[in-house]
């Protein structure tokens, strides 16, 4: 086959990825339970066959794809507006990341939902859902990721609020649909701005214009902002985090997709439109510092939770609130492998959170040494040096991307941690082990980075040059918080009396009250009357034998 004809063959292989998982949702459902197995039958193996595509897709693109399919405009459209999917590198992951995951929970939710009377409608919500969120994931142009990324909106809101008899469950969805609608506008926004300003909404198009303008015009600054804001929303930052929290009465398939997905979607359109954001600059900062006050409050907050999913949760909150910090600081390729890992790894504790509650049974170690403040900041200063020095040996240019120095300081202190944790609980020989794993991880991190940055740097907007007094300023305070995070977690704590230890974890077991008042003031916007079951549902509910959280 001449290479010419893989990329219109891999363009088209992404596109039928969303559009099998659409056209799997269309056929209605009787109901029985033979219909409900023939429905999820047929999701969970158009799930597989949308990976098998992802797949061939990818390899057709390492022999030699590697430009954009623009589709005709449909006739009855008389703006130019097709479908356009972006065959590149960042694509190609992410189709495969969501595919994969979409099989698994796909997988997972047969046996997790048998015996639901709802769960035909269920795996339709699920079909469609994905079938959206693919659709956006392979976005060729603007139009088509802010329409897609508003159906998956819909769809997703149908899901979360899955049992209509749960007030709770219907209160807080509506809650998210607030910050998603307002997001989805800010989204329609740009795009009408950038839309006016290039004369085209392709991707690789706004690029190419942002490159050969000395000056972004006013309207395409605006545009940036409003991208920023949206993304902010879309990625439930510091203080419009709280709905991610509490949506947790859904089916954990459900909680797995979200947290694993589509939650993704704030971060994947500033990768799209990374190079207009960069040129603007100051959108960018907004970014780096809500990620950071969220990573901060996020990760403090984690600690105190007693529920197994709302700490996943807050978990979640405080790797999106990194996840930003990355890539307004720069660091776009960092950012696009922290996405992948932590989607992973977020998909497995959801499905499997489960069987926390057995691991919780298990014996704790006694005895725990007190780490003193001298040995903790030797530990920390070591773990630095030894972090910076890896970084170096590895050809990592800190001069050429400033940033990198955060990275170093965060990934320092990461590794740093498992040492001071065998150091409160284990012997020499143990901690000489976790010290080798610790610069195992750190060698392992940066060569994940450099290689990111091969693969997919040229898909991404370039660090400039030289940073400025703003950059250098956010680059302090991503490790002065990172440190600050580290402090508390350990020699900080142990210095306060017992009363205000108290004190504080009460405040943050609440969120420190945050999000009561941000609820107060999103409800009297927008009201919501609960206890109203949806005429479709009202026959199926029935007493349910399975599928309910714990």
């Amino acid at each position: 086959m001449s290479p010419a004809l893989f990329q219109p063959i891999t363009g088209l292989l992404l596109l039928a990825m969303p559009l099998i998982l659409l056209a799997s949702a269309l056929p209605s459902v009787q109901p029985g339970a033979p219909s409900a197995r023939k429905t999820r039958t047929r999701v969970a193996r158009l799930s597989l066959l949308a990976l098998f595509l992802a797949l061939l897709a990818d390899t057709l693109f390492l022999l030699g794809a590697q430009a954009d399919l623009i589709l005709p405009p449909l006739p009855w459209f008389s703006t130019p507006i097709g479908l356009s999917v972006a065959v590149n590198g960042i694509t190609l992951l992410l189709a495969t990341l969501v595919s994969f995951v979409l099989a698994i929970i796909a997988r997972f939710s047969i046996q997790y939902l048998d015996g639901d009377h709802q769960q035909a409608r269920f795996f339709r919500l699920l079909a469609l859902t994905g079938g959206w969120f693919l659709l956006v994931v392979i976005a060729g142009n603007m139009a088509q990721f802010t329409l897609a990324i508003i159906a998956t909106g819909f769809s997703l809101h149908r899901l979360l609020s899955f049992y209509p008899d749960r007030p709770r469950a219907i209160m807080v969805t509506h809650k998210k649909s607030i910050f998603s609608r307002s997001a989805d506008a800010l989204l329609v926004v740009a795009t009408l701005l950038i839309g006016q300003a290039v004369g085209s909404l392709e991707f690789s198009a706004i690029n190419d214009y942002v490159a050969t303008q000395p000056h972004l015009p006013l309207s395409m600054q605006l545009a940036a902002w409003l991208v920023v804001f949206a993304a902010l929303l879309k990625s439930a930052q510091f203080p419009f985090h709280g709905w991610l929290i509490q949506v947790m009465e859904a089916p954990t398939p459900v909680s797995a997709l979200m947290h694993a997905g589509v939650v993704y979607s704030g971060a994947i359109i500033v990768l799209r439109l990374s190079h207009l954001l960069a040129a603007e600059g100051h959108a960018l900062a907004l970014l780096a510092v809500v990620g950071l006050i969220t990573l901060i409050i996020a990760s403090l907050v984690m600690l105190t939770q007693t529920a197994i999913k709302s700490s996943l949760a807050w978990s979640t909150t405080a790797q999106l609130g990194f996840m930003l910090l990355e890539l307004g600081l720069g660091l776009l390729a960092l950012g696009l492998l922290h996405l992948v890992g932590h989607s992973l790894y977020k998909a497995h504790a959801f499905l499997s959170s489960g069987g926390i509650a057995d691991q919780l049974r298990q014996v704790k170690v006694p005895n725990r040494r007190r780490i003193s403040v001298p040995i903790w900041g030797l530990t920390v200063a070591g773990g630095m040096l030894l972090t910076l020095g890896i970084a170096q040996n590895l050809g990592l240019d800190l001069q050429a991307e400033p940033a990198l120095l955060a990275l170093v300081t965060i990934i320092a202190l990461a590794t740093v941690q498992l040492v001071l944790k065998t150091l409160s609980y284990g012997s020499l020989r143990e901690v000489a082990g976790a010290m080798l794993i610790a610069s195992g991880m750190a060698t392992v991190y940066f060569v994940l980075h450099e290689g990111v940055i091969t693969a997919f740097g040229s898909d991404l907007a370039p660090w400039p040059n030289e940073a400025s007094p703003l950059q250098w300023g956010l680059i302090a305070s991503a490790a002065l918080g990172f440190l600050l995070i580290a402090w508390l977690q350990g020699p900080g704590r142990d210095l306060l009396d017992r009363k205000r230890q108290t004190a504080l974890f009460i405040h943050l077991y609440n969120g420190l009250y945050i999000d009561r008042w941000v609820e107060r003031l999103a409800y009297r916007l927008w009201p919501e009357k609960v206890g109203r079951v949806p005429a479709e549902a009202s026959p199926e509910l029935a007493p349910r034998t399975s599928g309910t959280e714990s």
